[in-house]
């Protein structure tokens, strides 16, 4: 289990990158939203879509790139 976080800013396509907690990409704490502790980022995207679904995931490339979509 892993926690998650995604980054409050939105990417080019409008999507809020998901980080995991150890990620050197992590943004700081004042521009990152805690999603929770999960077991891999396809559960901590679909928890994120859950709690926000106004909002678009992207997977971290580095960290979560099973789902990360570019």
């Amino acid at each position: 289990m892993l926690l998650y976080f995604f980054n409050k800013n939105a990417d080019n396509h409008g999507r809020h990158e998901v980080h995991t907690d150890n990620c050197k990409f992590l943004p700081d704490t004042s521009n990152r939203t805690y999603i929770g502790l999960e077991s891999n980022c396809k559960d901590a995207i679909a928890r994120a879509k859950k709690d926000y679904p106004a909002k678009s995931f992207d997977g971290c490339y580095y960290c979560c790139r099973p789902c990360h979509k570019g």
